[in-house]
């Protein structure tokens, strides 16, 4: 009933934004309802090479092993976003609905804090003992149930690099693992498996391994048990052998658990591994093709450093070190994305590794490097040396959330063309830029307090930064007439947009809205500085997490751009869009610079680029200077692509 009232309220607000003015008191925001992207497809690679046959042996057929050679799509993968034209937005000819707005749950407590691993809280408070009430009830902290996982956290088990940390839960019984390990079509069968299999299996140690982003993959912990892989579901015979020959070279294990998309089998001391049993008749190239999207997938799903393939080859006695490196490196040369940093090959009782350089080929790791390998891992954890650490920055980087990225660059345009506005004037400046009546006030107070020339610097300084705001204050001024300008010649059909701050975006937006025209505020969620003023038009405030977003829908349909006096930010956006427009990446609207010439000579002497040849002197044309909002204006429909 909630959501009806809030879609009947935003269908019948949906008035020309002219129309939609409010009070000068601050309001919602209307909050844009989330959606998913469409992933896109990816490419298979291709390879060459020769390839290692095996003679095929009489009546031994060659079964399929590995899955297909379709690598899986990272969920990250976005589809490429159509080029928002910074040309005027066309009249919306056909109704468009106004957005609806949904209410924001109010943050956890818990926010950004990693969950605990399970199908829900409900069935991890199981594994402490909890009737199925106690459970329920338990469920809204998570309390409880989080505590069976993160207060049995091992200090020193073996981490991939990437992850953040792992958890150690024992299961007694089917039920536990039926409540432990989430319910999807890739796990059904594992589950019902495992029930059936249980009186052969006894207990379960399972390890929950939390990535950066929170996210969990969990892995059954065979270390010490060598003949468990017998009996788990999914487990086949010759990837139990193959699993007895890597045991005999590891001491901890782990068999992973399917999740949705591509899965590897295993965590071999901490270096997430994909299985592969090359048999009579098949090609280790494909094999190996197949090893390294396993673990690509994985690792870029979890943000994991590169892994390991383990392969072994069936009715081998001695592992062709020459041939196989050829096969290993004649695929590196196709240029597939590698997820592989080494390659474990088994033939008989012979096992030989091969790990990949500095030069980005594979070569067989020798005696001396293989001691130092095992001596490395038998050791006790012990701090680095001294000399250099190289920060893990590339897996532990947060990456955007593209739903977020695909709302902020779409619906904010889409909203302007439902309020009837076909093209934007956009404002840029200082967001500490005061009314001069406030201005004004300030300074008479500290000279009220410590004279009109202290002694002390402290204060002087204060008295002349008070008397700097009131001249700056002028430009609020010109800004608040250059809005109201813009609305008045506009016929409610150009808006104009700001940043949604204070300043001088505040007096653009405040102009606009006094004189009954649309305003658009695009407001930046900082921890300081910029809050949404109170003068935009109702559906027309936005709130972005961006920057580089909120750039875009700024410039997005802009027939001028005008630059007040401003700081970092304000140059930031000049820089960007002129860089952009010499480059031809931006259609070329009028920019103007507002102020007397002299200042912007003093902030910035534009002729000295051009004299130093660091820009061209036809680069000088591409912005306008005007001191006074008329002629700002003049500026801008003066070009007539502009109009």
């Amino acid at each position: 009933m909630r959501l009806l009232l809030s879609a009947l309220l935003a269908l019948g607000s949906a008035a020309p934004a002219s129309a939609q003015v409010r009070a000068a008191v601050p309001g919602s925001v209307s909050v844009v309802p989330s959606f998913s992207p469409v992933l896109s497809p990816g490419l298979a690679p291709s390879f060459s090479g020769p390839a290692l046959t095996l003679p095929s042996a009489p009546g031994l057929s060659a079964p399929s092993i590995a899955p297909s050679l379709a690598p899986s799509l990272s969920p990250t993968a976005l589809a490429p976003i159509p080029a928002l034209a910074a040309s005027a937005i066309p009249s919306a000819a056909a109704a468009v609905p106004a957005a609806l707005s949904f209410p924001v749950p109010a943050p956890s407590k818990d926010a950004g804090r990693p969950q605990p691993a399970g199908t829900s809280l409900k069935d991890l408070g199981r594994l402490v003992g909890m009737s199925d009430a106690d459970a329920a009830a338990a469920a809204f902290d998570g309390a409880a149930a989080r505590s069976a996982l993160e207060n049995s956290e091992p200090a020193a088990l073996p981490l991939p690099l990437g992850a953040k940390s792992v958890s150690v839960v024992r299961l007694h019984n089917a039920r536990e693992a039926s409540g432990v390990i989430p319910h999807t079509p890739n796990t059904e069968h594992f589950i019902n498996e495992l029930a059936s299999k249980w009186d052969k299996i006894g207990h379960l140690d399972l390890r929950v391994y939390r990535d950066s982003k929170g996210d969990s993959f969990r892995a059954v912990d065979l270390s010490g048990r060598p003949e468990l892989a017998e009996h788990l579901p999914e487990v086949q015979a010759h990837e139990a052998a193959l699993i007895r020959k890597i045991q005999l070279h590891a001491k901890d294990l782990q068999l992973v658990i399917r999740e949705e998309g591509k899965t590897p089998d295993l965590i071999v001391e901490g270096v997430v591994t994909e299985m592969k049993s090359l048999f009579p008749g098949g090609e280790l190239k494909v094999q190996l093709a197949h090893a390294n999207e396993q673990v690509l997938a994985h690792a870029t799903r979890h943000r994991l450093a590169p892994g390991a393939a383990a392969i072994n080859l069936e009715s081998r006695d001695v592992v062709p070190v020459d041939e196989v490196r050829g096969i290993i490196n004649d695929y590196v040369r196709t240029g597939a994305p590698l997820g592989l940093a080494s390659v474990s090959v088994y033939a008989g009782k012979d096992r030989q590794v091969f790990v990949r350089g500095k030069d980005g080929l594979f070569n067989v790791e020798g005696p001396r490097l293989r001691a130092k390998r095992t001596a490395k891992a038998a050791a006790p954890l012990a701090k680095p040396a001294a000399r250099f650490l190289v920060p893990n920055a590339l897996a532990l980087a947060a990456m955007p959330d593209p739903d977020v990225i695909v709302r902020e660059l779409t619906e904010p345009a889409r909203r302007l063309r439902a309020a009837g506005v076909r093209a934007t004037v956009t404002v840029y400046g200082s967001a500490r830029i005061l009314q001069p009546a406030d201005a004004r006030a300030r300074l008479e107070a500290l000279v009220e307090k410590y004279g009109r020339k202290p002694k002390r610097p402290e204060e002087r300084k204060l008295v002349y930064a008070a008397q700097q705001a009131v001249e700056m204050s002028k430009y609020y001024e010109i800004a608040r007439q250059f809005g109201a300008l813009v609305a008045q010649e506009g016929g409610g059909e150009i808006a104009v947009v700001s940043g949604g701050g204070p300043g001088i975006m505040e007096a653009a937006n405040r102009g606009a809205f006094e004189a009954k025209g649309p305003s658009v505020g695009y407001n930046i969620i900082l921890d300081h500085e910029q809050g949404l003023n109170p003068y935009a038009t109702p559906g027309l405030e936005f709130e972005f997490t961006n920057f580089s977003t909120r750039k875009m829908a700024l410039r997005h349909g802009s027939m001028g751009l005008v630059y007040f006096p401003g700081g970092f930010g304000t140059m930031d956006e000049l820089f960007e869009v002129l860089t952009l427009m010499q480059t031809g990446k931006m259609p070329r609207v009028p920019i103007v610079l507002v102020g007397e010439k002299e200042y912007w000579d003093k902030i910035l002497d534009f002729d000295e680029f051009a004299r130093m040849g660091l820009i061209s002197s036809g680069d000088l044309s591409l912005f306008h200077f005007a001191d006074t909002a008329r002629a700002a204006w003049s500026a801008i429909v003066a070009v007539p692509a502009a109009r």
